[in-house]
């Protein structure tokens, strides 16, 4: 009789769940189904809006705004400026249009860094990680922090302000763009959107009041708003003397290797004023249709950057005299304050922060999926690509003393749970890779200067487009049965290739302290990756 006994509460203790439990328990099932369906949905919540928006954002930023002055110091004439960032808009065009060939083939959150690991192998991928979170984004976001606090800086006194208000400033900006890109994808995403038509804006009204000055001129070549006069009483190609780093450089007396390393300093700094039309990639597993929807964002986007950024240099020489053009790194608010005065000044500083502050929203987008990634492949700790909030912040199940029963008890964990999807699924950003970002950033930005970093920006970048760029052509001969819904014609691989090459060899030795700070990071990279193992 006992061991009936046991054996039939044996049978109760194994037995399916009552009609009451299972009405407990299917609602919790239902919603835990509901929340991995919306976790698939958001892998994959990008459109070639989206894309375009990203990619606009990050490329129409500080550079536009500021690197015309770092162009202009390395070139003789204006009309060369003006060559410069054609080129500069033509090979960037050349590299998005391999880059959407690899994201449209290997649709992959990381973008580089997973094209270069599938193509060399693990170290490769892992040098470029290292290279990008720990120096180049960091870097980049920092320059555009600086910007903003330097545009703030020309307009709020008509003396410079002192260094340490103005890093005062930098910190804020970025702190602030950082805890607002910290929430989840989707305000991301409209800050972005939100930010590009400030920026489109911005670039209208810089090219519109380059318009106004040659249309007074026209009406009246006496007219105090045609800006300068040099614009129309001086040659746009003859050479003048200019100023590079501090030093004078007189073009009718240099040799040619030291002119065409001007011109590539010249053409870094117009480059990274493009730089970002990489980024799309970095995203690419979450763009819907990435074959079809990646190509025509990057087409989309380089059409308008290039044409707004030969448009904005072309009123910038018209609103300013020319041998200001290299001796301010807020040189938009300059051009706006010479032709109406310090409150249209004002306003395009505001413009200018709003667009900046756009470009570290991309940024920080971009490191926070490209350090999720590294941290999924085990170049970072494991930690560093969770999303959400920490676990301390969420609910946990509750045990109150009210909760005797275990109906009870149920219930208070199917609430909780509930809550914690909800949180888990609305705050999805990288947290800890945000704070990584935030920390890193912090110290270029209270230790860097705006050109020293630049250069340094553009040489470290350049060294894996081009690597990456290779492993393409690499790639065709491969795989040449790998799906490709996307494939651009060779010659524009080739032609970026060699003429990447030449640059970073010939800046290489231009500026041999970025590129000796380079070669030692790539040094420590290779080190770490093998102790890693």
């Amino acid at each position: 009789m006992e061991a009936n006994r046991d054996r039939t509460q044996e049978e109760q203790d194994i037995a399916p769940p009552t009609t009451d439990t299972q009405t407990e328990i299917e609602p919790l099932l239902r919603r835990q189904s509901q929340t991995q369906s919306q976790r698939s949905q958001l892998s994959k919540q990008l459109t070639t809006r989206n894309a375009f928006a990203v990619l606009v954002s990050i490329q129409i930023g500080s550079g536009i705004f500021a690197s015309p002055a770092q162009v202009d110091s390395n070139v003789p004439s204006p009309g060369a400026a003006l060559l410069v960032w054609v080129v500069g808009g033509l090979l960037s065009w050349a590299g998005a249009a391999s880059f959407a060939e690899l994201g449209a083939a290997l649709p992959l959150n990381g973008g580089m860094q997973e094209y270069l690991r599938h193509i060399y192998g693990d170290t490769m991928a892992f040098l470029m990680a290292w290279i990008y979170i720990m120096a180049v984004k960091p870097s980049s976001m920092a320059i555009q922090s600086i910007v903003i606090a330097e545009s703030i800086g020309s307009v709020s006194s008509p003396d410079p302000l002192a260094t340490w208000k103005l890093k005062t400033i930098a910190v804020v900006a970025f702190v602030s763009m950082v805890l607002l890109n910290s929430i989840n994808t989707k305000i991301t995403i409209k800050l972005s959107e939100s930010f590009t038509v400030v920026k489109i804006m911005t670039v209208s009204l810089i090219v519109t009041g380059g318009l106004i000055a040659v249309l007074a001129h026209l009406v009246d070549p006496n007219s105090s708003i045609s800006g300068s006069r040099d614009w129309y009483s001086k040659d746009w190609f003859q050479s003048r003397p200019s100023v590079s780093e501090g030093k004078p450089v007189d073009w009718n007396n240099i040799s040619e290797w030291e002119r065409f390393g001007h011109y590539s300093a010249a053409i870094y700094a117009g480059l990274w004023a493009y730089d970002g039309w990489d980024n799309a990639n970095v995203v690419a597993s979450e763009i819907r249709d990435p074959g079809r929807s990646l190509p025509k964002a990057i087409k989309l986007a380089m059409v308008v950057v290039l044409s707004s950024y030969e448009l904005v240099n072309l009123a910038y020489y018209i609103l300013l005299p020319w041998d200001l053009m290299s001796s301010s790194d807020a040189v938009a608010v300059a051009a706006a304050r010479s032709l109406f005065g310090r409150p249209a000044g004002i306003i395009i500083t505001v413009l200018v922060a709003i667009s900046c502050a756009g470009s570290i929203t991309s940024n920080v987008f971009a490191v926070g999926r490209l350090t999720v990634a590294a941290s999924q492949r085990n170049y970072l700790p494991g930690f560093l690509g969770k999303r959400g909030l920490p676990r301390q912040f969420q609910k946990h199940t509750l045990t109150t003393s009210d909760s005797s029963s275990d109906d009870g008890a149920l219930s208070c964990r199917s609430t909780n749970n509930e809550e914690n999807s909800i949180l888990s699924t609305y705050f999805d950003a990288p947290i800890y890779a945000h704070i990584l970002a935030l920390v890193i950033t912090l110290v270029y930005i209270l230790s860097g200067s705006f050109r020293a970093l630049l250069t340094f920006v553009g040489m470290a970048e350049w060294v894996f487009y081009v690597a990456t760029v290779i492993g393409l052509i690499i790639l065709r001969s491969r795989e040449p049965d790998l799906h490709r819904p996307y494939q651009p014609v060779l010659v524009l691989p080739i032609i970026f290739i060699v003429v990447g090459t030449l640059m970073i060899v010939r800046s290489a030795m231009f500026a041999p302290l970025q590129s000796g700070v380079l070669a030692a990071l790539l040094v420590v990279g290779a080190v770490v990756s093998k102790l890693r193992r």
